[in-house]
């Protein structure tokens, strides 16, 4: 049965604006936004050594956050998952990565080209890799822990939001094949935003939805330009998702004064303070965007690329993300254990940001800096914390079955195929192009993002949606016929700022509803209508 509810509604749009500024309400703007690089401190480079120079293990860290004591308390060292790293490539032959690299992927024009090779020509990859899972010279986080590499990064640190994309593509259709339970990206567009992109207008983070509802966590960096930004709080893109893990980094020892490039200034450094450089952005300020966590990221030891027992050392978020998606493979490997299943992204959150005397850090009661402090106090992580969680025995539900759904364009004619799961998925024009993206759990074509060149005039959508509780959005469309079949199920067909000359639904058995803010339609003949 089909109930129509027709309405206005007013949309309201919020400007984005260059990163040099910020403002309550601002959202990364995709014309104004920088190529994504590596994310690192103003002018702080990858420092590269042929041996080990000052510890086999990065025992500052690893004490901090009391790493050792949780991997020997509760049995836990990631075996079995794989984490995904969206960075520089990989020096795959390195002695810390023996045996634990499942594939690699190559997205950039470095190595010639080749999509079978992700050798890592800066070092940046294969420091953040080890970080998070290295066993061998260098111990990281996870040492059980397997690694994907995806070179969405060149050798001098730049890259661009198509390779990015496409890497995030190839979790999303590989995770089941190789076990991937986490997503690195320690990289970042420069800005400073406290908005994040409205799904229907980024695929990145449709993207992220899509793996956060199959329970893959992606921990995203959340930038190094708190100093250059003047102390104004926020995150750069893509770490200010809501649906991501978002990194800010602390210092894990007295490191001594530490000068960097755009002037920010750390007089002196000790455990737990906030670097002078660290994005940070708080729940008060902006409560679904806000930095998840705070973890170690000043000064890191891990893997290097002069040779395959080499060693190298950076600072960053870029390496406090490491840190953060290594202690998920923990949670997740002791999730597993204990319910069978891995746990939500939800719960991997909670539980990295438990509040007890450990975790609770305040910025502006010891930092000496020459940054305006936001005098908030924030939330580092705690391996042992984190992992003494009642709630660890509640075994959530499992994810529905992801909906694949199939689409072809012909004749002017838009035909949509279903399932019978639950899918949801909206169509946009875009200049003469039909976009189909889908929200999470949902794939057209095994994408969750399809096009189709439709010209500029107006196209008719069919097809069978069959059955499940379907969603099917029209942005901006116009559409001669609209006549899909929804099948049986609660389904919805949502029209926004879209003209429809006939529309005939068939909206099958269940309770469906049809609405349309500011849209025009001709015609309507709905099918089952009491």
């Amino acid at each position: 049965m089909l109930v129509r509810s027709v309405s206005l509604r007013s949309l309201v749009l919020i400007a984005g604006i260059a990163p040099a500024c910020l403002v309550l309400g601002v959202q990364p703007a995709a014309a104004q936004r920088l190529p994504p690089t590596r994310v690192a401190p103003p002018n702080d480079k990858v420092q590269q050594f042929p041996t080990s120079q000052i510890r086999a293990a990065d025992t500052e860290t690893d004490s901090l956050i009391r790493v050792p004591a949780a991997r020997s308390q509760f049995s836990v060292d990631g075996a079995g998952l794989t984490v995904a790293v969206l960075d520089t490539g990989l020096r795959t032959t390195h002695v810390d990565f023996a045996g634990k690299v499942l594939t690699q992927l190559n997205l950039t024009a470095d190595n010639g080209g080749n999509l079978n090779d992700a050798t890592d020509g800066d070092g940046h990859g294969t420091n953040v890799a080890g970080i998070a899972i290295g066993r061998g010279i260098h111990i990281g986080i996870a040492p059980g822990g397997n690694v994907i590499p995806i070179k969405v990064l060149s050798n001098t640190g730049g890259g661009s939001f198509s390779a990015i994309s496409q890497g995030l593509d190839f979790v999303i259709q590989n995770r089941t094949l190789y076990n991937i339970s986490v997503v690195n990206m320690s990289l970042g567009d420069g800005g400073n935003y406290n908005l994040d992109f409205d799904p229907t207008v980024d695929p990145i983070r449709t993207q992220i939805q899509t793996l956060k509802a199959a329970r893959v966590a992606v921990v995203i960096a959340a930038g190094n330009s708190f100093f250059g930004f003047g102390g104004v709080q926020g995150m750069g893109y893509p770490g200010i998702t809501r649906e991501a893990i978002s990194v800010g980094a602390v210092f894990d020892a007295n490191i001594g004064g530490v000068a960097y490039g755009d002037g920010g200034i750390s007089f002196t450094t000790g455990p737990r303070r906030l670097t002078v450089f660290s994005q940070r952005l708080h729940p008060s300020f902006a409560p679904d965007t806000k930095t998840d966590v705070f973890a170690p990221g000043a000064v890191l030891t891990a893997a290097g690329i002069a040779n395959d027992t080499a060693e190298s050392m950076l600072q960053g978020t870029s390496q406090a993300a490491p840190v953060v998606a290594g202690l998920c493979l923990l949670m997740q490997q002791y999730a597993i254990r204990r319910t069978g299943a891995l746990p939500t992204v939800d719960q991997l959150e909670s539980w990295l940001r438990v509040s007890t005397v450990n975790t609770n850090i305040f910025d502006g009661d010891d930092e000496d800096d020459n940054v305006t402090n936001t005098n908030l106090g924030y939330l580092m992580t705690d391996a042992v914390d984190m992992l003494t969680r009642e709630d660890l025995d509640i075994a959530p539900p499992p994810p529905p079955p992801p909906s694949k759904m199939t689409a072809t364009f012909s004749a002017g004619i838009l035909t949509l195929t279903g399932d019978d799961n639950n899918g949801s998925l909206t169509i946009s024009r875009r200049g003469n192009n039909a976009v189909i993206q889908c929200a999470a759990g949902t794939t057209v074509n095994g994408k969750s993002s399809v096009q189709f060149a439709v010209g500029s005039a107006a196209i008719q959508i069919a097809g069978d949606l069959k059955g499940g509780n379907d969603t099917l959005s029209l942005v901006q469309m116009k559409v001669s016929t609209l006549n899909p079949k929804l099948g049986n199920g609660n389904d919805k067909v949502v029209l926004n700022y879209t003209n429809v000359v006939t529309s005939q639904v068939d909206g099958g058995s269940g309770t469906d509803t049809f609405s349309a803010t500011t849209s025009k339609i001709t015609t309507m003949a709905n099918i089952n209508i009491p």
